[in-house]
């Protein structure tokens, strides 16, 4: 960690009352900085807070907070500037899931999972920006899933989220690196946690329903058997990652052999990125395909 006093620091992570969460959020403590947990689950939060502060010695506190709310979450950047007066490290640790086949999921379904996982980290990043923005080297993280990496069957809607919020964080590093704030992408892998409790208890209840069956279970296990071996507790997850987290490095994983399926996509991009480029006609060394003066260039998925 850089050799500002880690006691001056702050860390705030949502999703912080169990899980993953909690554990970067305990690390974090157990190396000296204050802690910030927020959770929807604002009586857990308060109490694993209350212990962060009894074990580690720090100030910690924690929070009930609502990331499908953006007045909750800026309610909470207030009450961490209030409490703290800065946050140095922000992690957006937001994550409901629901197993289903994509012809079986309805909108609304698509609605909660999109609002709760790509929006509430979306609201959490402009409510601590101006915190980040303050400190002297800001961190942003956001937790997506090692199943961006490899995906499986009937979780559609998760892992299209955990893409988003990755395309989020790319996006987010371009506009703040004139800041000087770091910004990383987590990739979690199988860990013992209450994520589908948590998700089941944040569950609309015009939309409770089951988070997964069992043939979506056993679909995603045919799919790709990796995905559910070895599973570590969030802690040793947490330890595995914590330097690279407040060292801001770039993509980090947290556990578990994704070097083939990351091998694989990245030749099969090049292979396409190749071909796209020696399909381009040459003209005078330039690509036919430049737009013409008066037009504006297209922009991504736009039509020409």
């Amino acid at each position: 960690m850089e050799s500002q006093e880690p006691a001056t620091q702050v860390a705030v992570v949502t999703g912080g009352a169990s899980g993953f969460g909690l554990a970067l959020g305990t690390r974090c403590a157990a190396l000296g900085l204050r802690v910030a947990l927020l959770d929807r689950d604002g009586e857990r939060a308060e109490a694993e807070a209350a212990a962060i502060a009894a074990t580690h010695g720090v100030e910690a506190f924690g929070l009930g907070v609502d990331v499908a709310s953006g007045e909750a979450v800026r309610a909470a950047a207030g009450a961490v500037a209030d409490r703290f007066g800065r946050a140095d490290v922000v992690v957006s640790n937001v994550g409901v899931q629901l197993f289903g086949s994509v012809e079986r999921l309805t909108d609304d379904e698509w609605r909660w999972v999109l609002d709760v996982n790509v929006l509430g980290a979306a609201r959490t990043a402009q409510a601590f920006v101006p915190l980040l923005r303050a400190a002297p080297h800001g961190r942003l993280a956001f937790t997506t899933s090692s199943s961006v990496l490899s995906p499986a069957a009937r979780l559609g809607v998760y892992q299209a989220s955990k893409f988003a919020v990755w395309g989020l964080a790319e996006t987010l590093r371009l506009e703040l690196a004139p800041d000087g704030i770091s910004v990383s992408v987590l990739f979690p892998s199988g860990m013992a946690s209450r994520h589908l409790e948590t998700s089941a208890d944040a569950q609309p209840d015009h939309l409770r329903r089951a988070i997964g069956e069992q043939d979506d279970f056993a679909a995603m296990v045919a799919s790709n058997p990796e995905m559910v071996q070895n599973p570590v507790s969030p802690d040793e997850a947490a330890g595995n990652v914590i330097d690279a987290l407040l060292a801001g490095e770039r993509y980090i994983v947290t556990h578990g052999d994704l070097v083939d399926a990351v091998s694989t996509r990245g030749a099969e991009l090049d292979q396409a990125a190749v071909a796209a480029r020696d399909r381009r006609p040459a003209s005078d060394g330039a690509s036919t395909d430049a737009p013409r003066p008066e037009a504006a260039p297209a922009g991504p998925g736009s039509a020409r």
